[in-house]
């Protein structure tokens, strides 16, 4: 799942490769995810120390949303959308104010440019592998396949592996004007908003685990997933010291564990790694965005170029592995008869899948995304 704007180095500034290694550290997650939790071909019912490596890892693997939150906000809100559409070199908290264009056209071509980049791609490959699903596996007449894909593109899909797109479009949304709020609040305001979002989720899920749902929370406006939005703008822009992140990693562990525990600890209780914010993993999350952003160092310019390259098909892979990963290599992948065998398959099953997405995203994006977004940035607005 790469975020739709590219991590373009700022006019004058090297390209920032710790970005491109979230995507792809993020890309990778989000296929073991749906590779141990929703594709393999038989759903084994592991006990003991098999079940409590499969919890933890499919927390782990859950980081991936908040990441791709997380990297988005950081380049949506820096833009300025009424001050260049959002050019990086007309962003960031540390320009001033500046006296505001009248008129519409720069949110329109802010809007535009958002459409291209994360509509476009979404309504071709989920589009077009739905309408081709509907002709060959359900036999559908033509218009009844397009009858389908248009439900599904617009509605169905929030319910399916494609939630994020729908997610992330309200976000951009209402970028323009998150984007004004968070530069103009500064330091103080943003981590205040950071803490209030905390001791909200704190308190929901406090109340909920003691039974007493505090429903009026919900009319709260920053909480869910939005915070890790909000999150990777603070983070880049007022980050913490070097001692409050070493002390963040030291934390992480336990906050993991007591994520995982969650379920065993509260009968009825589920995992909370979903569209539910909780302190405890978003802990988790924070930690992992620091790390790679920050910590770790990639020495080798091969290396470097490999990570770009491969950060700039992490959307469209997100966008298809889903359904190569369903329809054409799960059937074929053979049927585990326990832990270990799980375990083998499920890594053979994430290779073939990550393999065959980037196959696929290598030659569509060259052949058909990439001139259809050409012809409409050729768009006068």
């Amino acid at each position: 799942m790469t975020m739709p704007d590219s991590v373009s180095g700022v006019a004058g500034k090297p390209r920032d490769v710790n970005y491109d290694l979230l995507r792809v550290v993020a890309m990778c997650l989000v296929i073991g995810v749906h590779v141990i939790n929703n594709y393999m071909p038989v759903k084994m019912a592991l006990t003991g120390g098999a079940e409590t490596v499969r919890s933890v890892l499919f927390a782990l693997f859950m980081v991936c949303n908040p990441l791709f939150i997380m990297v988005s906000g950081r380049f949506n809100l820096t833009c300025d959308a009424a001050q260049g559409a959002g050019r990086n070199d007309a962003c960031g908290p540390d320009r001033g104010v500046r006296p505001r264009p009248n008129g519409l056209a720069p949110y329109v071509r802010y809007y535009y440019k958002r459409f291209i980049s994360l509509i476009v791609p979404y309504l071709l490959y989920a589009g077009g592998m739905g309408f081709v699903a509907y002709l060959v596996i359900d036999h559908r007449s033509v218009g009844g396949a397009v009858s389908g894909t248009l439900f599904d593109l617009f509605s169905g899909y929030d319910d399916s592996v494609y939630w994020f797109v729908f997610m992330l479009a309200g976000f951009v949304l209402a970028t323009p004007f998150l984007a004004a709020m968070m530069r103009a609040i500064g330091r103080s305001g943003a981590w205040l908003l950071i803490g209030l979002a905390a001791a909200v989720a704190a308190a929901e899920q406090i109340c909920n685990l003691a039974g007493y749902p505090l429903t009026f929370l919900q009319s709260f406006p920053w909480r869910g997933l939005l915070v890790y939005y909000l999150l990777g703008f603070v983070l880049e822009y007022y980050p913490p010291s070097t001692r409050m992140r070493h002390g963040l990693y030291a934390s992480a562990p336990f906050a993991l564990a007591w994520t995982v525990a969650t379920p065993y600890l509260f009968a009825g209780q589920q995992i909370q790694v979903g569209r539910t914010l909780t302190v405890s993993f978003a802990v988790v999350v924070a930690a992992v965005f620091l790390f790679f952003r920050y910590d770790v160092h990639p020495a080798s310019a091969r290396l470097r170029r490999a990570i770009t390259w491969l950060a700039g098909y992490s959307y469209t892979i997100y966008l298809v592995h889903s359904p190569l990963s369903k329809v054409l290599i799960g059937p074929r992948i053979p049927a585990p008869t326990d832990g270990w065998s799980y375990a083998g398959i499920s890594v053979l099953m994430f290779a073939a899948t990550l393999l065959a997405a980037l196959l696929f995203a290598v030659i569509a994006d060259t052949v058909v995304l990439k001139p259809v977004q050409r012809l409409l940035r050729n768009v006068r607005l």
